[in-house]
Formats: C-alpha cells, sequence, structure tokens
C-alpha cells in the first residue's frame, strides 16, 4: 500500500509522531512518503496514496497552524472523493480545546467528502515511550480500516 505521511509541526512534536509512525509502516513493509507541508505544492498531492497520514499541532486555543492555513484553504475547495485519512497531533491540555486543530481538521475532511479512519491521536506534548503502543495501535487500527474498505 502507498502511504502518505504529513505533518506541521512548530516545536518537533508533531514530527516525532510523524516519525514513529513512518516507522511502524515501513516496519510492515509500506511504501511510505514523509513531507512537512511546507514541501507540499497542492493540496491535491495528499490524494495521490491509499491512505494520507495528516498530523498538525493545534495553536491558540483550538487554531489551525499558521503554515497549514494555505493547505486548509485549498482543502475547502477539493472534491476528497471518499479519501481515507488517518489524523494526528499535538496538544496541550491546559488549553481549553486540546488538540481542536484536529477536530476542524476531521469536520472539514468529512464535509469535502473524505473519510476519517478511526479516531484521531492526540499526543500532548512530545511522545514519551508510553505513547508508542498508542501510536502503534493507531496505525494498526488505520490500516485495519483501510483494508475493510478495500475489501468491500
Amino acid at each position: 500500500m502507498k502511504i502518505g505521511v504529513f505533518y506541521a509541526s512548530m516545536s518537533g512534536n508533531t514530527e516525532a509522531i510523524a516519525d514513529i509512525i513512518t516507522e511502524e509502516l515501513k516496519d510492515q513493509n509500506h511504501d511510505v512518503c514523509l513531507e512537512d507541508f511546507m514541501s507540499v505544492q497542492s493540496a491535491s498531492e495528499l490524494l495521490n496514496y491509499d491512505l494520507t497520514f495528516i498530523g498538525m499541532y493545534t495553536w491558540g486555543d483550538g487554531d489551525y497552524p499558521d503554515e497549514c492555513l494555505d493547505m486548509i484553504e485549498e482543502i475547502e475547495q477539493l472534491d476528497l472523493e471518499k479519501h481515507p485519512f488517518a489524523i494526528f497531533g499535538s496538544g496541550d491540555t491546559s488549553y481549553p480545546e486540546f488538540c481542536g486543530a484536529l477536530d476542524q481538521l476531521q469536520s472539514l475532511i468529512e464535509e469535502q467528502g473524505g473519510s476519517v479512519v478511526g479516531e484521531p491521536l492526540k499526543i500532548e506534548f512530545n511522545p514519551e515511550p508510553a505513547n508508542e503502543a498508542a501510536i502503534k495501535k493507531f496505525v494498526s487500527e488505520a490500516l485495519m480500516f483501510q483494508d475493510l474498505k478495500e475489501s468491500c
């Protein structure tokens, strides 16, 4: 399966999660492309994969990161054609909307006709070794949902 992992990370927390996801996918022999959002030319690139993971941190009181705003505007114009996405990110529980950008992203993807497989993975700050089991479970569940979709 060809899988894209895209992320936005300011402090390195979401990038660290993306790295763990990528390694887990590679360990399962998937063809994986890992890219920072800043290197993506067009939101339509997100659809070039069998499954797309999107990761971002939450800014302020539940907002998208600034470097994702152009991509979000492009996604608002796309028909995501039931494309499967798995979303993840980092946040801070001291804010009222813990990982609120992920909730907004899930709504946007679904409004544009895409599908979010499983529940978004929300990690506080940097992933600790204790989070690795949850990240691996998230990857397994995303792959399971995708396998079920393909078999229907």
